[in-house]
């Protein structure tokens, strides 16, 4: 009993980490994030109109940095992080 809570607790712990890491990776390279691309409008600086989502095509979210450009990002790429930190941490708190 006590090696399935050591090995729920050891994976719970790696799928947070990997979940967290993936998280904080897209958010550094936000606008263009890791996965996705946007596209390239040269307007005069402070005329765009702040961050927004756009609504999902297919399966991509688009989405606006800046209210000019449009970027599109993949929802696995989204998803992911959120789905491995929520299994990682629900393994943590079962193993207790």
């Amino acid at each position: 009993m006590a090696a399935t809570v050591d090995l729920r607790k050891y994976l719970g712990i790696v799928l947070l980490v990997v979940g967290l890491g993936v998280g904080f990776a897209q958010l550094n390279t936000f606008p263009g994030m890791l996965f996705g691309g946007c596209t390239e409008v040269n307007v005069p600086e402070g005329e765009g109109q702040g961050i927004g989502s756009i609504g999902i095509e297919g399966t991509s979210l688009l989405y606006t940095p800046d209210g000019v450009n449009e970027c599109s990002i993949p929802l696995p790429a989204v998803l992911a992080p959120i789905g491995l930190t929520t299994v990682g941490g629900g393994l943590l708190l079962s193993a207790r």
